[in-house]
């Protein structure tokens, strides 16, 4: 990080710390030739450079842009990485961009806006640098936006070790449908159930040969058990609060030998162009279905309700034994509710409400219930 704390972000002190990253067969070398005593001379000719970068903001105009009831969705990606495989996101933009561009204005419901991002590689990430974020140095344009989308790391192949001592870096000659390319990491960040299934639809309909979803701790995963979370910073709704979904590919030799994008990755023979093609339809779909879903479905406390029910502990029942039917049953209403509100059926989600608000108050322990209540009752309002 070139810091003595080695944390950047705002209000950092950089110092003049060269950096030499050798990677884990080389580094190997040294370390051992270091605890046997021997000398060695590095010479690294470096030097310090203040560049400036540019956030890029683009936007093709939905029916209604430019008027107060203009809605958009959020694309982003980052301009500022090293390699074909990390640097492909704002090609995936591109190709959203010019498939919706068919479409004429009045077909478009809402604006889909792009955010080209150069803060990636900034030390700390763009996280740690929100004085330089467009939407935080404006944050009037947040108003309009419903839902974002993030793309990077796009077409990779799966690489592996090979050779004596797993030494050798290779790119998988296997097919894409037998582990030949890169998982696609989709990242949630709520546990919002149109989002998941509308994820799912887009890798289904788009013959995604491996995809991953995950919301991260919001609750567990199908087999019961801790549910990851994919980290990606190109999902800008996790920075926002707003609701969305990313993609950030696994990138070819994040866990093999070498970081050395520039020979690793830069070239054709870590890229599967079929691929790269299928994740951009799915995104492309996936912001197609972001222009037209109704934003109370997509709202985050969808999400919050429903990992609130689905982590209530046994000791959070009255009736401990009964808790894992009582919990069953609240999760079961939810999703009914849920799905009346999908359908239109406003006032069966209402009353659907009410049965779990009455459930909360019988079933589970009194110093547990306020908080739930309150998290109905958010729903409810919605709904009014």
């Amino acid at each position: 990080m070139y810091t003595p704390d080695a944390k950047a972000g705002l209000g950092a002190k950089y110092v003049n710390c060269p950096t030499l990253t050798l990677d884990r067969v080389n580094g190997a070398k040294v370390l051992a030739d270091a605890k046997a005593g021997k000398m060695a001379t590095l010479t690294l000719t470096a030097r310090f450079e203040r560049d400036t970068g540019k956030a890029i903001i683009a936007s093709l105009p939905g029916k209604n842009y430019g008027t107060p009831q203009d809605e958009q969705v959020l694309i982003a990606t980052h301009t500022d990485a090293m390699s074909l495989i990390e640097e492909n996101g704002g090609l995936g933009v591109l190709g959203i961009m010019s498939y919706f561009n068919h479409l004429p204005r009045s077909a478009r419901p809402r604006t889909l806006a792009f955010y080209f991002d150069c803060r990636h590689f900034m030390p700390g990430g763009e996280g740690s640098w929100p004085q330089f974020d467009y939407y935080t140095m404006h944050p009037e344009r947040l108003k309009p936006i419903v839902a974002t989308v993030g793309i990077e790391h796009m077409g990779g192949r799966q690489t592996i070790e090979v050779g004596s001592g797993g030494n050798q870096y290779v790119y998988s000659s296997e097919s894409s449908e037998n582990g030949g390319v890169i998982t696609s990491l989709m990242d949630v960040y709520n546990n919002n159930i149109w989002l998941v299934e509308a994820i799912a639809r887009a890798a289904t309909d788009n013959h995604w040969p491996r995809v991953d979803i995950k919301a991260g701790n919001v609750g567990p995963g199908v087999n019961g058990w801790f549910q990851g979370t994919v980290k990606s910073p190109m999902n800008k709704g996790r920075t926002y609060r707003i609701p969305g979904v990313g993609l950030a590919g696994d990138r070819p030799g994040s866990w093999t030998q070498t970081h050395a994008q520039v020979d690793s990755e830069a070239g054709a023979h870590g890229f599967d162009q079929n691929y790269f093609v299928q994740q951009v339809a799915g995104l492309s779909q996936l912001a197609g279905e972001l222009m037209l879903v109704k934003p109370l479905l997509i709202d985050l406390g969808w999400g919050t309700l429903k990992s609130a029910l689905v982590k209530l502990r046994d000791s959070s029942f009255v009736t401990p034994r009964q808790a894992t039917a009582h919990r069953q049953t609240l999760v079961n209403h939810y999703v009914a509710a849920f799905r009346h509100v999908e359908s239109g059926a406003l006032d069966a989600a209402k009353g659907t409400l009410n049965n779990i608000a009455g459930n909360i108050s019988a079933w589970v322990v009194t110093d547990q219930q306020a908080a739930l209540r309150a998290l109905v009752d958010g729903r409810r309002a919605k709904l009014a």
